[in-house]
């Protein structure tokens, strides 16, 4: 009995402050990413870096861009504020509108599902550029007709992620992506050997309706209410409506980006594409585990301090919270620079998946470490701009780097024959112009940051993650040359182990010499989390019934 009630505290506790959302999303989405990395692998093991998985990826790419028009448009972003509002005032009048937004997001899904469903052999053609043969088409038009399905069930499951979230209730919500992820696993698992490529479209399918299912239960303990109907005449819809035309272009301008580069890895082969993404996945686990993370839990707070008049505690939260998110994913970003062949040999290194495709990856991905720091950034200082009802700017300066990087990287391809890790050069670079531009603009727009203030941190963190890398390259080398055999896969482990354990211990060592207040954030996370353990378990020794 002790055990059911700690379970259920575990998971019915409203997360109240930004450190614990931030390590619950932090938490969740790694597990979430490891298990995302053995999907992959299995995906290498069973097709490698093959035509037939680049035609999957880019067969996900339409499907994926219409739920993350709607998704990330509307639910994750301008609904929680307002369903939240209306939920103070009057419960019933929130539920209807609710019931309002997600039936008109599921109708226009709908009706673009339909006609990606009708026109799917020609949106193959053009998303290909014409790179495909008769048969790749015809099995990417069928991946994507069922991927559409399983894009219906992931947009409900969203909606009631939202509504779980604005009732402050994190942790199931987060474990959603991770059960996700499982049943895409099960999925190739036990359909591969059957139906070959068409397994991972139905792990994709069975993954949704795990979404969707581990979070039905908790709808009963906050009483959620269903309306079948639209009204478009309700206030909050329509106040949905207002805040989302710039948030859908954002969201568009970056699904449009990912698009652009499936379509420029084309021009270089069709396995690029494989190359292309897994080198993304693994850039993309320290820029959402603590930027994206710290940005999300920072936002209620950004907005609450927004006025003019609390203008300069806003200042202070910001700094604060890039600060912290500059300490924790620099270190990252450096393991992945010296440690990318070891850690993509180790994540993709199958029998299936070449070397030239392992050394193409690991190129990709140093060149997208460089960049990791200012692409989390960018989350906080998105974020920022909407507690301060700007979301105009961030998709202006958007609009400029999405230029930048694709014609950048479209003529080092075409012109210059530079290969796919060309995407990942332009895309870095303008992830850092994009940073560079949005920080001085919201230092404009809030009367200016201290320079010493904003600077003076970020140096000292970056002079601490020199002297990492070089604690990294160096055991690296030596373990490499002299030690241990790293063409077996244990020894490449142990490897990667010891040299990343050393840079880490090595980075929080010279943070500390060099005074990085930001130092303390690992040691409050780390005893936030043993607190929160023992304060639960604690609570739960008055539950335990002694039957006789």
């Amino acid at each position: 009995m002790a055990t059911n009630s700690l379970s259920k505290k575990i998971f019915t506790n409203a997360q109240n402050t930004i450190l614990s959302a931030a390590i619950v999303i932090s938490a969740m989405y790694g597990v979430s990413a490891i298990l995302s990395l053995v999907r992959s692998r299995m995906l290498a093991t069973h097709f490698g870096a093959s035509d037939i998985l680049g035609v999957f990826y880019v067969a996900d790419r339409i499907p994926n861009l219409i739920y993350s028009l709607l998704v990330v448009g509307t639910l994750s972003t301008v609904f929680i504020p307002i369903f939240t509002d209306e939920l103070k005032k009057d419960k019933d009048l929130a539920w209807k509108t609710a019931s309002s937004v997600v039936n008109a997001s599921l109708f226009v899904f709908l009706i673009f599902g339909l006609i990606v469903y009708i026109f799917a052999k020609p949106i193959v053609i053009a998303v290909s550029l014409g790179e495909f043969d008769l048969q790749q088409i015809d099995i990417a038009v069928r991946l994507m007709r069922i991927m559409l399905v399983s894009q219906v069930i992931l947009l409900l499951s969203s909606f009631l992620t939202s509504v779980l979230q604005s009732f402050k209730l994190f942790v199931i919500p987060a474990l959603a992506p991770v059960v996700y992820n499982l049943g895409t696993i099960l999925g190739i698992a036990f359909f591969a050997p059957r139906y070959g490529i068409y397994s991972a479209a139905y792990g994709v399918l069975i993954g949704a309706l795990l979404h969707l299912a581990i979070q039905l239960p908790l709808s009963r303990h906050i009483n959620l209410k269903y309306y079948p109907r639209l009204n478009i005449k309700d206030k909050g819809l329509r106040n949905v409506l207002k805040l989302l035309p710039p948030r859908m272009l954002s969201a568009s301008l970056f699904q449009i980006t990912s698009l652009a580069n499936n379509s420029l890895a084309i021009l270089v082969s069709v396995p690029s594409v494989v190359v292309l993404k897994f080198a993304l996945q693994l850039q993309t686990f320290p820029v959402l585990l603590f930027g994206a993370s710290i940005a999300q839990a920072a936002l209620p707070t950004l907005s609450y301090e927004s006025s003019g008049e609390e203008i300069a505690k806003f200042k202070s939260i910001f700094l604060t919270s890039l600060h912290q998110v500059m300490f924790l994913v620099i270190p990252f970003s450096v393991i992945l620079l010296v440690l990318r062949l070891p850690v993509v040999r180790l994540v993709y290194g199958a029998a299936n998946y070449p070397w030239e495709a392992t050394l193409a990856t690991a190129t990709a991905l140093g060149f997208f470490s460089v960049s990791i720091f200012a692409q989390s950034a960018v989350y906080l200082i998105n974020r920022a701009f909407i507690a301060l009802k700007d979301t105009y700017t961030p998709l202006k300066v958007s609009l400029i780097t999405f230029v930048i990087s694709i014609t950048l990287s479209y003529i080092l391809i075409t012109k210059y024959s530079f290969g796919v890790t060309s995407i990942a050069l332009s895309y870095s670079l303008a992830s850092i112009l994009d940073v560079v531009l949005l920080l001085a603009l919201l230092s404009k727009k809030v009367g200016g940051f201290s320079l010493e203030r904003l600077v003076l941190p970020f140096l000292k963190i970056s002079y601490a993650a020199i002297f990492m890398g070089i604690s990294l390259y160096l055991p690296l080398k030596v373990l490499d040359l002299y030690v241990l055999d790293t063409s077996l896969t244990l020894n490449l482990l142990i490897l990667t182990l010891v040299t990343g354990s050393t840079g880490v211990i090595s980075y929080l060592f010279f943070t500390h010499i060099f005074k990085v207040k930001e130092v303390i954030l690992f040691y409050k996370l780390v005893s936030k989390i043993f607190t929160k353990f023992h304060n639960i378990t604690f609570s739960t020794k008055s539950d335990i019934t002694i039957v006789n």
